[in-house]
Parts: C-alpha cells; structure tokens; sequence
C-alpha cells in the first residue's frame, strides 16, 4: 500500500503555527492604513500579539503533522518550497521566545510610547518587525531565512530611527543598517555557494570528511560573517551601542531578546557545515568580543549604553559556545538572556520614563539616561527593584537564576575545549577569556545597580529642586507587569525546573573537576562585592588613569579607528573620483561637444547644465542661414546641414544631457531609494534568470 496513507494527519494547530508571521503582518498593513485615525493603534497591536502568543499555546497542546510545502518559484527542474519548520530542536522554543517577549514589549509600550505624537507608526513598525522576526525562526532553509532577515533589518531601522528628528537616532539607524548590510554580503555569498555546491539552500547540509572542502570552508564563513554582523560581534559590534538612540522598549526587543540573538540562532541551525578550523575561529572571535564589551560595560555612564555593551558581551559568550561545541548551553544562554536582558532593558525604560515626567513638571533638561544623576530609586519604585535583583543575579550567574545554568555550562566547554587542544595551547585564552568576562559581568550589573537604586538621589547635581525625588511618579502597572513576569521567567525554573543545578550537573565530565561551578560562583560574588564596596558614595570623583578609562568608555577606540582607517579612505577615493569625474571626464565631453558644434558657437564652460541649455537644447535659435547665401545648391546643403546633420549631433549630445541629469538623481543619498532600487533589482534578476532557466 501507498505510505502516504499511513502519513499522520495534519491538524489545524499545525497550520495555525505558520500563519503567525502572517498575522503579525496583516496587523502591520493596518496599522500602517489607518493607525493614525485609531489613536494610535495599541490596543489593536497589543491584541494582535496576544493571538499570536494564544495560537502558539493552541500549538503546544495540539499540533502534529506538518502541512504540505507551498512552491515559492521554479527554475527548470528546481523548484523552491516554503513549508515552516516548528518541530525541531532549537525553531519550536526560539519561536515561543520571540512571541512571548514580543507580547510583554507589546504590553510595556503601551504605557511608554502613549503620548508619542508618532505612536501610530511605532506600533506599525513593531508589528513588521514581528513578521519578520517569527517568519526568520520559522523559515524552512536559508533562502526564505534571508528574505525575514533582510526584513528585520528594514524594521530595526524604522525603529532605532523612529524619532528620526534627533540626529543621533538618524544616525544610529545608519549606522546600524550599512554595518549589517555589510556583514549580509558574506550571506548572500554563501547562498550561491549552496546553489552552486548543492543545487538548493537546506539546513541539513554538513562538512565533508573527504573530497575538495574548500567551498565548504567558505560556505560556513560566509555564513559566519553574516550571522556575527546581527549578533555585533568582532568586528561588527560598534553599530549596537549606538542604536540604543531608539525607545528603550525596542532595545528591550530588538536589541537584547530577538534581532540579535537571530545571527546565534543561524549558526545554531548551520553549525553541520562549520570545518574544525572555522569552529576554533567561531570560539575565539566569541571570547574577543564577549572580553572587549565586558570591559567597555565598566565605564558607561548612560543606563542603557551598560545594557547594550553587557548585550554583546552575553551575545559573545553565546557564540563562544558554538565554537567549542557547547552548542546546548549556547542556547539555553540565548534563551535565558532573552528574559534577563529584556528586563533589564525594560527595568531602565520604567526608570527613563519617570525621571523624564519628573522633569517636564520642573522645566529640568538634564540626561534622564545618565546614572550618575539616579540613586536612591529603590524606595520610589520598590517593585522594580526587586525585578532588577533577579535580572541582575541572573546576569551574573548567581545559583537559582537562569544564567547561572547556562552560562556554567559554556565555560565548562570552553575548558573542555581548550584541554583537547593541548596542554600550552592558544586556546587556553578562550576559557579565560569566558572567565574573565563572568567576573566582569559581575562588576558591571553591580556598579549600575547601585548607582540608579542605592544610597541618595543626586538629582540635584543637575539642577533639580530638593523635592524633585518625592515627585517621581509612580511606575505604570502596564510596565510593571511585564517586568514581573519577566523576573519570574530569569529563574532557574525556564530551564531545568525540577533542579536548579540540573544543567550544570549536566555539564561536567570526567575531566573536569566538581568543584569548578562553586568557584565560578565565587568570582561572581568577588565580583559583586568589589563593585558595591568602589561605588558605595556613589560614582567616582575623577578618573585614577585616563588612558586606560578611555579605552574602556570608548570600546578600544573601534569608531575612531574605523573612522581613520576604512570610512576617511574611502572618502577621500569618492572625492578623488568626483574630481576627476568633473575637470577631466567632463571636460572631455565638454571639448568633444564643442568641436563638433559649428564655428563660432563655442560652448561655455561654466557647467555642463549651462552650457547644454545654451547651446544644445535650442539649435534653431543657435543656427540661421546667412543671408548672403545666393545660390540654391548651397541654400539647400545649408538647409540639410542645419535641420538634420546639427539636429543629430546636438540632439544626441541633449540626449545624454538629460539623461546626466536624470541620472544623478538616482544618487540622492537617501536609504530609502537605494533599498527601493536594489528591491527593483533583484526582482529583475530574478525574473531574467527564470526566463534563461525555463524558456
């Protein structure tokens, strides 16, 4: 008998899963159409992430079988299929991460962005971001992964630019936006790869034991380099500090729980294709970045700016793990992190959001992000507090919390990694690096938590009246309730609920010693102990050496250098070319035009513009028949030399005259064109090569 009668069926839940983005989607168009004329829209964009979140319940109890793929588009024998993957090991749990955060970002905004003139569009944005952010983790193969990809990366810069009024939010989505585009060149590079290796763009391709490796090699590098460029590692992770320009509930999503965790989850869904050298490469450009942030975290003085370095840091113990095969524990991290971070995120907009209506109601105008002007919050919003001791203990790896299970297991990797490679080996600077980052950790949360929470308001410093304490409002409860649930979801019990030491038991081998989760514990207090004893006046009067605190603030100098070195040169390359495009090409059209024109009617050389009006466009004016002209022959090679032989060439030189003009309108410097026109592009390519490869 056929198989396929034996085929389980598909249930409704099964294909309700693969709607989510489309829901998420169609609430976009919405809000897009008629948000404004809704006040907004929150209430819809709230409801839509919470049908989301309820489908995805109905999932979990229900859904079995998978629907039949749907044919995208076919290429002679080729065809490519979009059929959602929502049973494996990593999409099933990555998927409930980012709807959950997704709907408790959803419930925080509402209170956070509701007197925003511009709230319409955020709740629009959010929810495009949302589409593509569930289509990404659902995807089927690394094609369709590309298209959600490149469509996170559209909405984060709707985003980080929402109040695009502000240079350094306009900015900060630049940025963000060219450095991962950047980075995206090594994915698209690995897609051909696939296509010309493979013939199709699947996840379950590996690394050859035998046969030429070589396009292997440069497959998973490619896909390496794009997926460190979401994620911010070395030497991408500048454009994330500086996208915290954006509203703190879209760091909290965006930015520490979703979009960058995407380019973990891409080297988790490949880690098959990575050779052992490109895996060694992945474990120390992990340690490098995880270290370089952790000291940058040190020094920050804007409440989120610790967040953020603290993000990529975290995000480079995550990728740490995939390279020395902890892969498990790198995605338990990823999974802890969404809730730890998130909050903390979340934890400094409840804190932003007060200090800034405590302002409007003084006339005050100083930094609502800088710490050194918080302290003594604890007693004002005592509930978010305690929220911020279970995100901090979590972060810093304390036992009973998430991120002690998670990050415990990565460093005994990291150890058992480096002993495999031999005693005096390199690798020995991945563990350390892994260690000396968990201690940092430690500091770092510390030192912010007693500056915003501990000791007395030094609002004052900054010109606030004696009252202005007892003013804070109250935190909403639209913003506190995700943050409970948040805490609640930072504790062991996500992970491994029967024990809370269960994941790190599972960590341990023969070889390595019990003792060590103890001793990784013990750091961190060192940790926690160190910062609450430096900073127990509040910050520090002056800097003990200013070269090594500007390494740190200024994350080893990575713009600067950046600046110097690659974006100066290139600069100086595009204006080399636009002189030499405007005295030497030009000036070469220009004398070739005015060569072929008739005597006497020599071209001006002000501008191409001016001299194409001048002496092109309008030959009849330009060009009479001398009246001394007698005979009849020479009247009518006059009248042919005139309407047609001067008619052509100064026609032909009009017609690339306009189109000069028209062209250089392509070049205006704005993103939005030049996304439009690659768009356009790709379209076109594709088309043509569905024509070479099916007529």
């Amino acid at each position: 008998m056929n198989a396929a009668c034996y085929a389980e069926p598909v249930s409704l839940a099964s294909y309700l899963v693969e709607v989510i983005p489309l829901v998420f989607l169609a609430g976009f168009v919405v809000l897009a159409a008629f948000g404004k004329r809704m006040n907004g829209g929150g209430w819809l964009a709230v409801g839509i992430s919470g049908l989301t979140l309820a489908i995805l319940g109905y999932a979990v109890l229900d859904a079995h079988g998978v629907p039949e793929p749907i044919t995208w588009f076919k290429i002679g024998d080729f065809a490519l299929k979009i059929n959602f993957r929502h049973a494996d090991e990593y999409t099933g749990a990555m998927l409930g991460l980012v709807v959950a955060i997704t709907f408790l970002v959803h419930i925080f905004s509402l209170a956070y962005i509701q007197h925003d003139p511009m709230r319409h569009r955020y709740w629009a944005y959010l929810s495009l971001f949302s589409a593509a952010m569930s289509g990404l983790v659902l995807s089927s193969n690394l094609l369709t992964m590309f298209v959600c990809w490149e469509l996170v990366g559209i909405a984060s810069w709707f985003l980080i630019g929402f109040w695009f009024q502000k240079k350094v939010s306009a900015v900060a989505a630049q940025k963000a936006f060219i450095v991962n585009r950047i980075a995206d060149a090594g994915f698209i590079m690995a897609l051909m790869l696939m296509w010309r290796q493979y013939g199709d763009f699947g996840f379950h391709h590996t690394y050859p034991d035998h046969g030429d490796r070589t396009i292997h090699l440069l497959i998973g590098l490619g896909l390496f380099v794009g997926a460190i460029g979401k994620s911010a590692q070395f030497p991408f992770q500048v454009w994330l500090p500086d996208a915290m320009a954006g509203p703190t509930p879209v760091s909290s999503l965006i930015h520490a729980a979703t979009m960058v965790a995407a380019g973990v989850f891409l080297l988790l869904r490949v880690e098959g294709l990575f050779a052992p050298e490109l895996k060694i490469m992945i474990a120390f450009v992990g340690a490098l970045t995880a270290l370089m942030a952790a000291i940058s975290a040190l020094t920050q003085t804007d409440i989120k700016r610790v967040l953020a370095y603290s993000t990529v840091s975290q995000l480079g113990l995550m990728v740490m793990g995939v390279g020395v095969g902890a892969s498990y524990f790198a995605f338990l991290h990823l999974a802890a992190h969404a809730f730890f971070k998130c909050g903390l995120f979340l934890v400094a907009g409840a804190v932003i959001h007060t200090i800034h209506h405590a302002q409007e109601k003084e006339g005050l105008h100083f930094d609502p992000q800088d710490m050194r002007f918080m302290g003594g919050l604890r007693r004002r919003m005592p509930l978010t507090f305690v929220a911020w001791i279970f995100f901090a203990a979590s972060l810093a790896g304390l036992p009973l919390f998430s991120g002690f299970l998670s990050k415990d297991g990565i460093l005994m990797g990291a150890m058992a990694f480096a002993r495999h490679q031999g005693q005096g080996s390199w690798a020995w600077i991945v563990p350390v690096a892994g260690i000396l980052t968990s201690l940092l950790t430690a500091f770092y949360i510390t030192r912010q938590g007693v500056l915003v929470f501990m000791g007395r308001n030094r609002a004052q410093g900054a010109g606030a009246s004696a009252g202005f304490f007892s003013s804070l409002p109250k935190v909403d409860l639209r913003m506190l309730i995700p943050l409970l649930v948040l805490a609640l979801g930072s504790t062991w019990l996500i992970l491994s609920p029967e024990n809370p030491f269960h994941v790190s038991a599972a960590a341990h081998s023969d070889e390595e010693p019990g003792w060590l989760p103890l001793a990784f514990v013990v750091l961190a207090l060192l940790g926690i102990g160190l910062a609450a004893f430096v900073y127990r006046k509040g910050p520090l009067p002056s800097r003990a050496n200013a070269f090594l605190f500007d390494i740190s603030f200024q994350h080893f100098f990575l713009d600067e250098i950046y600046h110097r070195w690659i974006v100066g040169p290139f600069l100086a390359l595009t204006r080399l070319f636009a002189l030499l495009d405007k005295y030497i090409v030009d000036g070469l059209v220009r004398l070739v035009a005015g060569l072929v024109l008739r005597k006497g009617h020599r071209p001006s050389l002000s501008t191409a513009t001016e001299w194409t009006d001048q002496h092109i466009l309008d030959p009849v004016v330009n060009e009479v028949i001398q009246p001394h002209e007698k005979h009849s022959l020479s009247r009518a090679s006059a009248w042919l030399d005139l309407h047609f032989i001067d008619r052509m060439v100064t026609g032909l030189a009009a017609t690339v005259a306009r189109l000069g003009k028209r062209a250089g309108k392509l070049q205006s410097g704005k993103l939005q064109l030049y996304i439009l026109y690659t768009m356009l592009g790709l379209m076109l390519l594709l088309l043509a090569l569905i024509y070479i490869f099916t007529g």
